[in-house]
This record gives structure tokens, sequence and C-alpha cells, in this order.
């Protein structure tokens, strides 16, 4: 399904990532001008990302919350779907078997207002096979690391800037998989 995905679908590869706090310092990295670091540090929010990465278009989608349960869960897949217009047919969303995943609740939202998207489940314990978890790999390096955040509208910034980044810098549409092969062995 990942290589050979029908012209009127769409496969997508979702995770959550988090809690990421708001800290008054960055991290133990190294850095050229130290921070005074609190005794009694108080963390000034957290919020769970939640994302997409979809891999027929090479975009990412991400959004924050403060709570990560299936209401949450729920709002997201809303949002997923609303944002495909109609001549998506079909929507495989892989994910991971979290107990908000597989929630009875889930599936009856999904079968009765979310009627083209179909979830297809990883093997337990198998998270290398989520085409996503480089992309927060890339995410922790490049927005969260080494940096402070004052309060959760920080860390919802730096995380909406590095999606809108991804998806200025990659995007495409692949229709079978001969068109990957000529574009990285003409490039």
């Amino acid at each position: 399904m990942r290589n050979d995905t029908p012209t009127e679908s769409v496969v997508l590869f979702q995770d959550e990532k988090g809690p990421i706090a708001a800290k008054t310092y960055g991290g133990p990295s190294w850095c050229s001008v130290q921070a005074k670091i609190e005794r009694a540090q108080k963390i000034k929010g957290i919020l769970n990302v939640l994302g997409i990465y979809d891999h027929t278009n090479d975009k990412m989608f991400t959004h924050c919350y403060k709570k990560r349960n299936s209401h949450q869960f729920l709002d997201f897949i809303r949002r997923v779907d609303s944002s495909y217009d109609c001549s998506i047919k079909r929507i495989f969303l892989i994910l991971d078997n979290i107990s908000t995943h597989k929630a009875k609740k889930v599936r009856e939202v999904l079968c009765r207002y979310h009627p083209r998207i179909t979830l297809v489940f990883f093997l337990i314990r198998s998270p290398k096979l989520n085409l996503i978890e480089v992309r927060w790999t890339w995410l922790q390096r490049k927005a969260i690391n080494n940096n402070t955040f004052g309060s959760e509208k920080d860390i919802g910034k730096a995380v909406n800037d590095w999606t809108n980044n991804y998806n200025a810098t990659h995007g495409r549409r692949v229709n079978n998989v001969l068109q990957i092969g000529a574009i990285s062995w003409t490039t």
C-alpha cells in the first residue's frame, strides 16, 4: 500500500509526541552562554503533539493539545479529514496500538462521521515501521532541543513553524514506485 497508493486515496502515518514541557532552560546540552538554572524550576506548561505524515504527498500535519485522550484524537481526526477535499475517496490512517486509537467511541465516530478513513494498525512493538518517527526526530532536533519555552504557546509556535517549514521544503505526489526511482537517479 505504501508504494502503490491509488490516485483517489492517501496513506497517512499517525503518532503522538510528548509531553513537551515549557521550561526556563533548554536542557543539559552545551551552550556558549550558560543560562542560570533555578534550583526549584517549575514547568510552565505541557503540550502533546499529534501528527500525521502524508506519505503520498510528503507533507506533515500537526496539532498541539494539553491532554492526550480519545477526545483529542477524535478532534485531530476531524481536522485531518477536513484538510482533504472530496476528490480523496479513501484515507488510510496507519497508527500504533494505544488504547485511545482502539476505543469503542473512536470506532463508532469514525464509522458514522468519517467513513472514508480506514484505520490500519501496526504490529505491537514495531515503532520503527512508522514513517513519522523520523520526522519526530527532525522536529526534536530542529525545534525543541536547545530551545527555551516560556509557555505552551511558545511550544505550539515552534512546532507550527517547523511543520510549515517542512511542508514548504518537501512535497510531492507519487503515483508509483518507478517515479521515485527516476527522481532519485536523475538528481
